[in-house]
């Protein structure tokens, strides 16, 4: 396993792009590199079955198939049965097969194959990926059936297949090339939902033993294209949760790997290249992980030397732990309003509220969505604040062309399970101040002194686990896929919603890029029920939701009594987030708009 860390350099992508040809690149190289069967089994996808006689898997080919006699026989004979199906006919033998498995599937990084095998691991056929040239196309590669023993098999490998390709890479339609020779093949993918595209004239070319199909008008058989919408795949579950991740093979791999070897010398590896490439990803100078974002918000407020006397701005609108952790320091959260239509803490809101107490701001990027940070770090330079960001749900938000949680004296991010990446609990810090990053890792560290046990002020234990790191890594690295699937759910509710006036969505403001960790509504007013009521009869038609934050300043411990401000209480008493997790379906939002349009027209 020590090779799933060494031999792979992932290939970093800068936070708002998305490079489809390189992530295909790289998501290819990892799965060829299992090098064992516990490799494997983390890489492999489960294809359903209604028992263990029609339970199947898909599991990648790898150079360990090179090397086995048994495989590269199989698959010769495999070939020469279906030599039909293949513009080239020409004689098989194992030699020629090896071949041809080590340089056009095992050395080609545009192809990823896996064997389809039954629950004993025995190999039934097998089916892959083609990645086009200079494209954002995948191209289902290489289907073929070695077994006849389990009916439905390759139907169920082909869904498994789809659904791979739009969880892992975010594809919406995929497609396939066949001769329209064999029609049984037409047939069987018609069925599965792909139509014609095109069809493309072949002339058979016979030269000594070979036969082969090239273009040509003389049309002796034809290529046909097919292409079928991934979107049509989304199940709809009895109950649509509001939120769930995605865990894919990186994180099994890594997490197999952290719990078995990341010990004693290795108690760091996960932990160091989780912050390193965090720092990457966002394009901080310094990361620390954290057992909590709370974690974070407090180290950095004690790094910035906040305490008893100082007040700290922080939004109305939040989760309770933006001003928690102000009390954490024994400082007073003065709470602001936000921005009727983002939801969003301005300057505007804070400028009224500096007093001379005032120490420091925590703006706070709601819901993945991006706050107007540069008009706030002008007017915190103006008054000689500190900025800390609470970008708990916002990893991979970009402001002005920058991530979200780079602007101020310290980002603080979030990993807990309803986030869009998630390890259970964890959080990470951000910081370009070398002085500050020192003085939260050592308060991190319970105050000792670095390399020693010798402590030199009281501290604290947020740290985040090696093992909890590796899962980290794996969703870390698959970020900007789950990013476009988060944009392409809001999108579809967009859709489902046009025309409605009794509700508006949380808007994205100019410049922005929301990762969209929840797409929300608030009802306006003269809706014909209310947020409580709505939530309720969603729960009733199968759809979860969830009240948006209230107005924290509502809560009745905090030191100073302060009047919850007019935009943050109307859309905490009004806002509901609804289903958002990122494998939400397409027909899953449909079915979810239905119940809204019914219950609000």
């Amino acid at each position: 396993m020590e090779d799933v860390v060494t031999q792979m350099e992932y290939r970093q992508l800068p936070a708002g792009s998305l490079d489809f040809n390189g992530y295909f690149l790289d998501t290819a190289e990892f799965y060829k590199q299992a090098k064992s069967i516990t490799d494997l089994a983390a890489r492999s996808i489960n294809v359903l079955g209604a028992d263990d006689e029609t339970t199947a898997y898909l599991i990648p080919f790898t150079f360990l198939d090179s090397s086995d006699d048994v495989r590269i026989s199989l698959l010769a004979e495999w070939r020469a049965a279906h030599s039909y199906a293949y513009p080239a006919q020409f004689p098989v033998t194992p030699e020629g097969t090896k071949v041809w498995l080590e340089k056009t599937v095992l050395s080609n990084p545009n192809r990823l194959m896996f064997w389809i095998t039954d629950v004993h691991m025995k190999p039934l056929g097998h089916i892959g990926f083609l990645l086009l040239p200079d494209s954002k196309s995948l191209e289902v590669d290489n289907v073929m059936r070695g077994t006849k023993n389990i009916p439905g098999l390759m139907g169920q490998a082909m869904k498994a297949l789809e659904d791979f390709g739009s969880r892992e890479f975010s594809a919406e339609t995929i497609s396939l090339r066949v001769l329209a020779s064999n029609s049984h093949a037409v047939e069987f993918y018609s069925k599965l939902g792909y139509t014609e595209q095109s069809r493309e004239s072949l002339v058979r070319i016979i030269d000594g033993d070979v036969q082969r199909l090239e273009s040509g008008p003389k049309g002796d058989d034809h290529f046909i294209t097919m292409v079928k919408s991934l979107h049509q795949n989304g199940s709809v579950p009895e109950f649509i949760l509001t939120a769930g991740p995605d865990i894919g093979a990186r994180e099994k791999a890594y997490t197999f790997d952290a719990v078995s070897t990341g010990w004693n010398a290795q108690h760091s590896k996960y932990l160091n290249r989780f912050e390193e490439q965090f720092a990457r990803y966002v394009g901080a100078k310094y990361s620390m992980a954290t057992s909590s974002c709370t974690g974070a918000l407090h180290l950095s407020l004690l790094s910035l030397g906040i305490g008893p006397g100082d007040e700290v701005i922080v939004p109305d609108i939040t989760w309770v732990a933006t001003a928690s952790a102000v009390m954490y320091v024994g400082a007073t959260p003065i709470f602001a309003d936000v921005n009727k239509e983002t939801w969003l803490i301005t300057a505007r809101d804070i400028e009224p509220l500096i007093t001379e107490r005032t120490k420091a701001v925590i703006t706070v990027h709601l819901y993945g969505f991006g706050v107007q940070m540069e008009e706030i770090s002008t007017l915190a330079k103006r008054h000689n604040l500190f900025v800390v960001e609470d970008a708990a749900p916002a990893i991979g938000t970009i402001v002005g062309g920058r991530a979200a949680g780079t602007f101020g004296d310290f980002g603080c991010y979030s990993f807990q399970g309803a986030k869009m990446l998630v390890t259970g609990e964890g959080g990470m810090i951000v910081t370009d101040n070398e002085e500050l990053y020192a003085r939260a890792r050592k308060f991190q560290d319970h105050g000792r002194k670095p390399g020693t046990f010798w402590i030199e002020e009281l501290g604290y234990k947020y740290k985040m686990s090696n093992n909890t790191a590796a899962l980290g890594l794996g969703q870390l690295e698959r970020g900007e896929q789950q990013i476009v699937r988060k944009r392409r759910i809001r999108t579809w509710y967009q859709e489902e919603f046009k025309g409605m006036t009794s509700i508006r969505m949380q808007h994205e403001d100019t410049g922005t890029r929301s990762i969209h960790w929840m797409s929300s509504i608030v009802l306006e007013p003269g809706s014909p029920i209310s947020r409580d009521a709505l939530i309720s009869q969603l729960r009733l038609n199968g759809v979860d939701s969830r009240p948006v934050f209230p107005a924290i300043s509502q809560y009745p411990f905090w030191p100073v009594r302060q009047e919850p401000k007019s935009n943050a209480f109307h859309i905490g008493e009004n806002g509901i987030n609804l289903p958002s997790g990122v494998n939400l379906s397409r027909a899953s939002v449909s079915r979810i708009g239905d119940v809204v349009r019914r219950i609000l027209d």
